[in-house]
Parts: C-alpha cells; sequence; structure tokens
C-alpha cells in the first residue's frame, strides 16, 4: 500500500533528521531546475503569481538547491497544515511512512520522507517549459505514475491511496488503471449539508496519516476503521474507489 499527498508552499530547513537519500527522479528535476535558473525575478512573479518577495526568495532557493544527501529530510521540511497534523513523535512511525508514504513534487516528481530535498517553490500547474514539454504536466507525463507502479510491485497490497489535490493528482491518476488506486475524501456536515472543506480537508489527511503510521495500518479494513477528529467511515457514500469520510455537527 502506497499513500500519496501534495507538498505544501510552507517549508523550513529540518536540522533533527539527517536525509538517507536522494529522490528517485533526481535526473528529471535537474532538468526542470536548469530552467528554473533561467529565470530572473519578474518571471518568477509571472509564473507563481506572486509578489516580489516570494520571487526573490525562490529565486535564491533555485541557485541553491543540489542532488545530494545534505539537504533537508523532506517529510520534516513541508511545514503545512497537513504535515504537521502528521504528529510523527516515534521511529516505528517514520519507518512505516518511509515504506508507504509518497509526497508528489512538480519539482521533484515524488519524494520519500527521508530524501534530501532543499525548499523551492513550484507547483505542479505551473506553465514552465521543459524541453519540448509545454508545461509541468506535460513534462511528467507518465514518468510519477509509472514509478508508483514499480514500487506498488514491492507492496503486499498493491493498492495506492490517493490523498493528493486535486492539482496533484492529475500528474498521476489518469496514468493508472482504475483498480489500483483508492481515493480517500473528508467532507463535513455543517447545517445538514456535506461538503469538502479545504483546510479541514488538509487537516484530516494529516490525522489520516497519523493514524495509519501510529497503528501501522497494513489493510482496507484498517483504513475504514479511522475515527480520529470526529471522522467516520461511510459505507453508503463510498465505493471501490472511493472511501468517503465525515465528521458530523461541524460549527
Amino acid at each position: 500500500m502506497l499513500i500519496i499527498v501534495s507538498p505544501t508552499k510552507q517549508m523550513k530547513w529540518c536540522k533533527d533528521y539527517l536525509p538517507q537519500d536522494l529522490p528517485m527522479l533526481s535526473k528529471n528535476s535537474q532538468m526542470i531546475l536548469e530552467e528554473l535558473w533561467k529565470l530572473n525575478k519578474d518571471n518568477i512573479m509571472v509564473l507563481m503569481k506572486v509578489n516580489e518577495k516570494i520571487a526573490l526568495e525562490n529565486l535564491e532557493r533555485y541557485r541553491n538547491i543540489h542532488f545530494d544527501k545534505n539537504g533537508s529530510c523532506a517529510l520534516f521540511t513541508y511545514q503545512g497544515l497537513q504535515f504537521q497534523r502528521m504528529n510523527i513523535q516515534d521511529e516505528s512511525q517514520i519507518a512505516y511512512l518511509q515504506e508507504h508514504l509518497r509526497i508528489l513534487s512538480g519539482l521533484y516528481g515524488v519524494i520519500k520522507p527521508l530524501d534530501s530535498i532543499y525548499p523551492y517553490r513550484l507547483e505542479m500547474q505551473a506553465k514552465l517549459p521543459v524541453n519540448d514539454s509545454k508545461d509541468i504536466y506535460d513534462y511528467w507525463k507518465d514518468t510519477i505514475a509509472s514509478t508508483l507502479q514499480k514500487e506498488l510491485s514491492n507492496q503486499e497490497l498493491p493498492i495506492i491511496l490517493n490523498m493528493a489535490s486535486k492539482e496533484y493528482e492529475k500528474a498521476v491518476l489518469p496514468y493508472l488503471p482504475d483498480d489500483s488506486y483508492i481515493t480517500l475524501t473528508f467532507k463535513i456536515k455543517k447545517q445538514g449539508k456535506l461538503k469538502v472543506e479545504s483546510t479541514q480537508a488538509k487537516m484530516a489527511r494529516g490525522a489520516m496519516i497519523h493514524y495509519l503510521s501510529t497503528h501501522q495500518i497494513e489493510t482496507l479494513e484498517g483504513v475504514k476503521e479511522f475515527n480520529e477528529d470526529g471522522y467516520q467511515f461511510m459505507k453508503e457514500l463510498s465505493n471501490e474507489r472511493e472511501f468517503v469520510f465525515v465528521k458530523e455537527n461541524v460549527l
């Protein structure tokens, strides 16, 4: 079983854990980085729709990226709500996530938790031409999906749990067989209506990963038993391709 999630824009250098390896698709990433090196501040502001301060910060970041083991440990580098809610406390959780968790990335493609990365900003939907590709989606094509499928062959349960955002799942799901993944959807019930709320969904994904890693879950039945933060598996809303979890009575 593999779990795929999106990265976050918020990143901070991790000093507490040493990285173990390079991201699997580093050679592909090098080609993207070479295009990023060609950009100036104004290019970045337009490409990423950011202000001057953020553009300058990332211009400097691109210049400092290397593909070596001297970077920051990925699992603890991302700082967004999803990663905060993972609440990783011990080595058994880290070992579980190293085997099962894969972080999707516009720059790195696929990242394992203990991979060496450098702070960056590059969304999967960025309109950055790379070689003959018109944008980042076009550059990666089926590469990320193929990499995940190869990894699935080493998993006891050959299924992908998709907890990536729409932006990032678009780089993977179209290239996978329908029976090779299940999307986990987190909804809240507010004033009698069910809806997916972005902030709540991010926190729920992190809570799910905390649950999976804490209890070392290896089965789909175990996934369904998730009940943290008030969520419950809803069989009547779910099917073979989507597991729906609902949190009721949200104010």
